[in-house]
């Protein structure tokens, strides 16, 4: 791939192509993610354990500098793209050449909600705060969008637990135990502690708000198709192997240029 000096080289990066990006929702597991591997995948969090051949890895979240995944990462060949305020100088460890930085808006502000809504319209300049997140997934999604892409697909972002009585909110945990991610350092992720922070109406509210704002955008400069199994409806739905037929052909990304 060509040589990147800064996340502004990255920049309409992959415009006009299908971007698949892959959260850790439970649904993972019900999908083929094999299917992925032509395709430019931009992983969020612990979606990484799933596609570890991603092209680019995101994450807002500073909980994940705890996790065996992200130690892993400096192994692997994606382009990190991480929230400068969180992970600034705690990232040392990965490759400078493809570890990049970028800045938040601000759109929500307890104990009011939604009271500053511009901090969520999608700007196509990839140098500039993107929008304010409730999820990674949302930061991913914008800087898809800087990348170019026409298409974008959300895989594990089900924004629910899984539907048997295990309750499970990622994937990997209906995994067995010796290949589960493990955290390396603080407390024991277990059953009392799997769904800390899980608040379903809030994601809910914040993709309905974040469709709304961006109804100018999505559609008709980049179009945001749901293939997780979620509880939203603000997106049309296509299972993948629907999406692949219907537009892998045409959206496949340059196979010669990985990471490096």
């Amino acid at each position: 791939m060509d040589k990147l000096n800064k996340i502004s080289d990255l920049q309409d990066k992959h415009k006009g192509e299908i971007i698949f990006i892959v959260g850790a929702g439970p649904s993972i597991n019900n999908i083929n993610v094999e299917l992925l591997k032509n395709y430019t995948v931009m992983a969020v969090n612990s979606g990484i354990v799933a596609v570890p051949f991603a092209k680019y890895f995101v994450s807002d979240d500073p909980d994940i500098m705890n996790w065996s995944y992200f130690s892993d990462i400096k192994k692997s060949e994606c382009i990190c793209l991480l929230y400068e305020d969180r992970f600034k100088n705690k990232s040392n460890f990965l490759p400078e050449n493809r570890t990049f930085f970028y800045k938040h808006k601000m759109w929500f502000s307890p104990p009011s909600t939604y009271n500053l809504p511009d901090g969520l319209i999608m700007t196509k300049d990839i140098t500039k705060p993107i929008i304010g997140s409730r999820t990674s997934t949302g930061s991913c999604l914008h800087l898809a969008y800087c990348l170019g892409a026409k298409i974008i697909v959300l895989l594990g972002n089900d924004c629910t637990l899984s539907k048997d009585k295990n309750q499970y909110r990622y994937f990997w945990q209906n995994f067995q135990k010796e290949k589960q991610p493990y955290r390396i350092k603080g407390s024991e992720f277990n059953k009392n502690t799997q769904n800390f922070g899980f608040d379903q109406k809030a994601f809910i509210e914040y993709w309905n708000k974040f469709v709304e704002i961006n109804k100018n955008i999505i559609g008709s400069e980049v179009e945001i198709i749901d293939s997780s199994n979620s509880i939203l409806s603000c997106f049309p739905k296509m299972s993948i192997d629907s999406i692949v037929e219907k537009y892998g052909d045409k959206k496949r990304s340059d196979l010669n240029d990985r990471c490096s």
